[in-house]
């Protein structure tokens, strides 16, 4: 046999059943703490059930085993109470996330050492029988004291707020703290007797006994004096003085009521219009009411037109009756106008701080261009080259495909200088540019190297491809006569080529392989293509 009839646990689970349908209707609610005290009695509906299937159980692990889900209720309750009591006294404040944190670390240290480390809860936990019943000698451990004496002290702590609180308050709500003081002290007196009483009691805990009291206490005061109803409010301290404007219809769409701050947006004292149909109302501003009366929640936006246009957000709510039917509608103006006029300038500055923006922007692609262009031949700098060179050796070796490089200067260009000019060595340097850029292919990129040096790139090319290239742009620049003044100019350059992976594998590696070639190319006479070639390693 599992189970026994014991007295104890059909007195248990009574009480706890009762629990849970105070906690229902509690959940039910809506006003501040509901959701605390329906959580609470929720635990102390597990703390009963569960000391009463430990009071029904034969078999000692079973009993042990409930006595120990039990726990779940217990660690719960003093908790909750104190945010309950805080939540109706309103001292919300209170409830930090901090504050939570630290309420949290007893309940859980308390649940690690009941099912981790039992000992420390309970010394000992021996079968015994009593009155012919199966029931067990539990002998209380040091962390059993510690979580009873903690536990103490929040309800007490809960029950001094709310003594305080109800000091301070009205009527209403002194009645309500202290029918909640009447419900949470009857537990724990029980609870007082049966710790000091332990042994005469035969080790019966009477708390979960009285939980039922509690729970027909609170519903008592629900049902009875409106606990944990919406709290009524004076219209007088609410209503009136809103600055909003107010209207209440009945089902027809008549004005039942109307608050002083309508006389702002009627022009008229308010109190003429009570009895009116809302129409007659709205009719000042020419405003029609059909889309307003549809039934459902809606929301519009009024401009009137008088020498200073006002703006109304205009809400309507309908309001419903016990049985869902409806039986009028409440009507909320508000004067929007500063806003709107806030949100118009807001506009203009958000224009005005677009066109800032865009043109920020020019500026800055601007200075960008600048930054990796060079300024006489309009050909990306150095800075540009390493930049990118480096991103497209990186692609080169990802995507496995090769990578040339000609590097080309120009040659005697200095004699070109100190024979016409200066000037005429800049048109040669961008006539040079636009030609090397015009024989480029789409992907390639032409840096000024410096001075009179040039580096074309061009990715996924094959050294032999590229060297043909490199002899055809050279003899179209052979070719190429540039005029300045009176004068045609020739000029010749001489190239140096290397490729990826072969003659290196990072740029300052192909950039030196390639201005050696270019210096063999010059050291052959000049005006010819080079592809560097490792030096030959001699032997003796």
């Amino acid at each position: 046999m599992i189970f026994q009839f014991h007295p104890y646990s059909i007195i248990l689970a009574i009480s706890a059943f009762a629990t849970l349908a105070v906690s229902t209707i509690t959940w039910r609610r809506s006003a501040p703490g509901s959701l605390a005290l329906s959580i609470m009695l929720m635990g102390m509906f597990i703390w009963g059930v569960a000391y009463a299937v430990v009071w029904a159980a034969v078999p000692l692990d079973l009993k042990t085993f409930w006595l120990k889900i039990m726990y779940f209720g217990v660690v719960i309750v003093p908790t909750l109470f104190l945010v309950f009591t805080l939540q109706i006294t309103h001292k919300d404040n209170w409830l930090t996330f901090r504050s939570i944190v630290i309420l949290s670390i007893e309940p859980l240290l308390i649940l690690l050492m009941v099912w981790g480390y039992s000992n420390l809860m309970f010394a000992s936990i021996e079968p015994a029988v009593q009155d012919g019943f199966a029931t067990m000698s539990v002998q209380r451990g040091i962390w059993f004291l510690i979580n009873s004496l903690y536990s103490y002290l929040i309800i007490l702590l809960s029950l001094v707020i709310l003594i305080v609180s109800s000091r301070n308050a009205n009527s209403f709500f002194k009645r309500q703290y202290f029918i909640v003081l009447y419900g949470s002290i009857i537990p724990l007196i029980l609870s007082i007797i049966a710790q000091t009483q332990y042994t005469a009691l035969s080790q019966l805990d009477l708390a979960p006994i009285s939980f039922g009291i509690s729970g027909i206490v609170y519903a008592y005061a629900i049902f009875r004096h409106q606990f944990m109803d919406l709290i009524p409010i004076a219209r007088s301290r609410l209503i009136e003085k809103m600055s909003d404007g107010v209207l209440v219809l009945d089902v027809q769409g008549r004005i039942v009521d109307i608050n002083a701050a309508m006389e702002n947006f009627l022009d008229a004292s308010p109190s003429t219009f009570i009895g009116k149909n809302v129409s007659d109302a709205l009719s000042i501003w020419n405003e029609t009411t059909e889309h307003l009366l549809t039934g459902l929640e809606t929301r519009t936006e009024l401009r009137l037109s008088n020498k200073s246009p006002r703006y109304l957000d205009l809400r309507v709510t309908p309001l419903y009756d016990n049985d869902q039917r409806l039986s009028g509608r409440l009507i909320i103006f508000r004067d929007v106008t500063d806003r709107k006029e806030v949100e118009k300038d807001l506009r203009h500055a958000m224009d005005r701080l677009q066109t800032q923006l865009i043109e920020i922007g020019l500026l800055q692609s601007k200075l960008r261009e600048q930054a990796i262009r060079d300024a006489l031949t309009n050909l990306f700098n150095r800075r540009y080259l390493e930049e990118t060179l480096e991103r497209e050796l990186a692609r080169a070796a990802r995507e496995r495909y090769p990578l040339c490089i000609v590097m080309m200067d120009i040659d005697h260009f200095k004699t070109v200088n100190d024979t016409y000019g200066h000037e005429a060595g800049d048109v040669v340097l961008k006539t040079l540019a636009n030609m090397v850029t015009a024989q480029s292919r789409q992907g390639d990129f032409v840096c000024r190297f410096g001075g009179e040096e040039f580096v074309l790139v061009m990715p996924n090319i094959g050294i032999n491809v590229a060297n043909e290239r490199a002899v055809s742009l050279n003899k179209a620049i052979s070719s190429l006569f540039v005029p300045f003044g009176r004068f045609n100019l020739n000029i010749t350059v001489s190239m140096g080529i290397s490729w990826f992976p072969a003659h290196g594998e990072t740029k300052e590696d192909l950039l030196r392989t390639a201005d050696k070639a270019l210096y063999a190319a010059k050291n052959k006479g000049r005006n010819q293509v080079s592809v560097y070639q490792e030096p030959e390693i001699r032997t003796e």
